[in-house]
């Protein structure tokens, strides 16, 4: 008879499911990505847990961006966060210029 491939279970082991952190997800994973040559580390947000009064202007359209819009921030790798700046998720995907 052939054996099986089948991994055996553990009697005493649960099949517990570590529940899901939502919010971790929500928040994006941070990554770098390369445009013309520059290194930025990129992550999502959704924009909830900001200030009510908060507001960013997306350095590539002009265009506020209020609490509770989702987009994407970007900072230069190599430089501090002080170069941190919040842009409309398309308006990054289209982005090719240099964050002052």
């Amino acid at each position: 008879m052939p054996r099986s491939n089948r991994p055996k279970r553990n009697r005493g082991q649960s099949d517990e499911v570590p529940e899901l952190n939502l919010d971790a997800v929500r928040a994006g994973i941070k990554r770098i990505e390369i445009k013309n040559g520059v290194e930025y580390c990129v992550q999502t947000t959704t924009g909830a847990r900001a200030d009510d009064d908060k507001v960013w202007v997306c350095p590539h359209c002009h265009l506020n961006i209020t609490k509770g819009v989702a987009h994407t921030v970007a900072w230069d790798a190599h430089r501090d966060v002080a170069t941190r700046r919040h842009f409309h998720n398309a308006c990054w995907k289209s982005f090719q210029g240099k964050l002052l």
